[in-house]
This record gives structure tokens, C-alpha cells and sequence, in this order.
């Protein structure tokens, strides 16, 4: 039976106080000296073991959890516990007598790592200087992003008929040159051009990917690793599903806004232009990913609103974000940034990106309470504009 939000919560609180109890048990075999009582460090390797007992159930529930509904809230809370975790794992592996100890909290602080990645990126921006560098994956061609699925695929329909124990190693072969830059820039290719044919072909075998992610390694460090890739992999065809393919939404949701996802037969952008909340068609690929990270980590240099990031990311997920930008409506996000700035990167996304673009400047202005002409009207930093042409080629001044 599926679990409830409430017995994810349950989980996360025993979830805690079996690490933080592992902990100071670890702490106190650490803190004793050479000459100590050997069977005394039995006793306490023991009572680790035994505290630690719960500890993969407990995180194939909460993971399973996070990654279906991607909820943000409860993921913070399990990114919370990463430290200490990470700290367990390195006691536990200078000891002989703890080795599944240690392969258990390795796979737990690494499930963490994932999760905030996937969640959190801006956690990862926070040594970006205040201009605003850009150091996101090189982007991909669609080639590039069709033979990176391609590989993902072959690994997963192999890794899921075999049902012996080199599954794991097998996965870690398969998928070695797969790494995190390019499973994210896959997932950035197929967002900002909404490519619904190469979404529909990266998320196939999603079931199969989260199943291969939760089984079991046997303590094998290499059959670990592909886990956590597969559960990476997993959460991404998540996103897309979500995102791309917009599954899981509701069709009374839809239908107020813009129509079925599933009735369009083209891969481009649906054209509902100039009806509030619809997807305007595109005249190149947005690099709305990117843009969405620029300007949760660029610091506004000068004036009343100095040394603050341009959109606040603990507000506005990228969800959130990909929504006004392709929608034309702001009403979401108006509140959560800086003003003028966004006015600034409305108009010049409208011409550089958008066939209609007069009709995405009235949807713009209207989402934000303002006339288009008010909307045209911003001060902006030289700086920022330099930075905004970097990141999005297409813009002219």
C-alpha cells in the first residue's frame, strides 16, 4: 500500500533520530583511545549495527516518496540530515566491524546529495560570484541528447530482464560515460525546446529506472554508484514527465489554461499566442533552465535593491519559473524578484524568442498589473545586460 504524506513524515522524524543516535554511538567509539576496552568497541559497533537496522527501509520509502509527488518540503527536510549522515559514514569506515554500516550510510548521504541536487540546484551556485557566472553543462544537440537516451535505454532494458547478481556491476558498465553533467544537460535540451518526441523516448522505462534504483547492491561500491546514477536518471524522467509531458495534472487544471498536452501532435510549442496563461510559439530553443539559475544567483550592484539575487529560488522552483516564461504570465513569480529586472528580461525574451511577440508583451504586462508600455519602461544595469547577452544569444538591444 502506498504511503501517505504523513507516514513520510513519520518516517523522516525516525529517520533522524536513527542517524543522529548512530552518531553520537560513533562519536564515542572515535573519542576512545587505543587502549580502551576491546569489548567495550564490540558493544558499541554492535548497538550501531542494530540502530542502523532500519535505516534502508526507511530511505527507499522516503525516496520513493520525494521523487513520485516532488515534494519540495519534505525533501528539504531530508537534505537536512546530510551531514550528519556523511559524518556517520566516515566513522563507520575506518572500522572493520561496521562495513555494511558504512556501505548503508554511504548510500543515504549520497541519496541526499542527489535529492538536493535535483531539488536545490542554487545550493550548488552558492560559490558563483555576484556577476552571475554561468556554470551550467555544455549545452546539447538534439543528436547528443538522442544518443545519451539511447545508452540510458539500452542500460535500462538490459539491467531489467537480468535477474542475477551483476545487475548492478553490469549498470555501472553500461552507464560509465553517462554522468551528471549530461544527464542534466539532457534533461535541459528536451525542456527548453519542449521536445515531446525525445521526452515520450527518454521516460519509456521510468518504472524499470526507479525499480533498478531501489534494489539492493550487496555492499559492492560499483553497484552502489549505478544506483544512485539510476536514481539521478529516474528523478529526471520525472521532472520531464511532470514538466515536458505533463502528467499528473489534473484536466480541470488544464483545461482553464491551455489545451491537453496530449492531444498535440507537433513537438513544437502549442500557438494559443494571446490567450492569457497559454504556451506561445517559439521562434528558437529558450534557454529557460539556464536563465532560471542566472538569475536566482546574479546579485542586483547598485541601488535600493544592491546584493539581492534578481529571483528568489527558495520562492520560485524552476517549475515555476519554465510556467511564466512559456505562458507569458508572471503572476506567480512577479512577487518574488526584482521588479524593473524582470520587466527587462520580458521584453527582450518577447522579440528575441517569441513568433508573437506584441501578443506575449500584452500577456506579460497584464500578468504583472501593468500596460505594455509600462512594461517597456526599466532601468537596468550595463552589467546585466552584458551578462543577459551571454546567456541568450538570440536578444538585441
Amino acid at each position: 500500500m502506498e504511503k501517505s504524506r504523513f507516514d513520510i513524515i513519520s518516517d523522516l522524524f525516525k529517520l533522524s533520530n536513527v542517524i543522529s543516535g548512530s552518531l553520537k554511538l560513533a562519536e564515542s567509539l572515535a573519542d576512545k583511545s587505543s587502549g580502551s576496552d576491546e569489548t567495550d568497541c564490540k558493544d558499541i559497533c554492535r548497538n550501531i549495527r542494530y540502530n542502523l537496522k532500519p535505516l534502508s527501509f526507511l530511505l527507499a520509502g522516503i525516496r520513493e516518496y520525494v521523487t513520485e509527488h516532488e515534494d519540495k518540503e519534505l525533501a528539504r527536510k531530508f537534505v537536512e540530515l546530510h551531514d550528519d549522515t556523511k559524518r556517520l559514514h566516515g566513522i563507520c569506515s575506518k572500522y572493520a566491524d561496521l562495513n555494511k554500516a558504512a556501505f548503508r550510510t554511504g548510500v543515504a548521504y549520497l541519496s541526499m546529495e542527489v535529492i538536493s541536487q535535483y531539488f536545490f540546484p542554487e545550493k550548488e551556485q552558492e560559490q558563483v560570484s555576484p556577476e552571475g557566472s554561468d556554470i551550467s553543462p555544455k549545452p546539447m544537440t538534439r543528436t547528443e541528447a538522442t544518443d545519451c537516451i539511447d545508452t540510458i535505454r539500452a542500460a535500462i532494458r538490459k539491467c531489467a530482464k537480468d535477474s542475477d547478481g551483476n545487475r548492478g556491476k553490469e549498470m555501472y558498465a553500461m552507464l560509465a560515460k553517462v554522468d551528471k553533467a549530461k544527464i542534466q544537460a539532457v534533461k535541459e535540451y528536451i525542456v527548453n525546446a519542449n521536445d515531446k518526441d525525445l521526452a515520450q523516448l527518454f521516460t519509456e522505462y521510468f518504472a524499470e529506472a526507479v525499480h533498478l534504483s531501489m534494489l539492493p547492491q550487496n555492499d559492492d561500491v560499483k553497484a552502489q554508484s549505478a544506483g544512485i546514477k539510476m536514481f539521478h536518471i529516474a528523478m529526471t524522467m520525472g521532472y520531464v514527465k511532470r514538466n515536458v509531458l505533463h502528467e499528473n495534472e489534473s484536466k480541470s487544471a488544464t483545461s482553464q489554461t491551455i489545451p491537453s498536452c496530449t492531444e498535440e501532435a507537433s513537438s513544437g510549442f502549442t500557438a494559443t499566442d494571446t490567450m492569457q496563461g497559454g504556451t506561445f510559439s517559439t521562434t528558437a530553443q529558450v534557454p529557460v533552465l539556464r536563465l532560471y539559475r542566472f538569475l536566482t544567483t546574479y546579485t542586483v550592484q547598485s541601488g535600493p535593491d544592491k546584493g539581492k539575487p534578481l529571483l528568489d529560488g527558495n520562492a520560485v522552483s524552476d517549475r515555476d519559473f519554465l510556467r511564466a516564461v512559456m505562458r507569458a504570465d508572471y503572476s506567480t513569480i512577479y512577487g518574488s524578484c526584482v521588479k524593473g529586472k524582470m520587466r527587462c528580461v520580458a521584453i527582450l525574451l518577447s522579440k528575441a524568442y517569441f513568433k508573437d511577440w506584441k501578443g506575449y508583451r500584452a500577456s506579460a504586462a497584464r500578468s504583472m498589473g501593468l500596460t505594455p508600455e509600462s512594461l517597456a519602461k526599466y532601468n537596468v544595469e550595463k552589467t546585466f545586460i552584458a551578462k543577459l547577452k551571454e546567456l541568450l544569444p538570440m536578444i538585441k538591444l
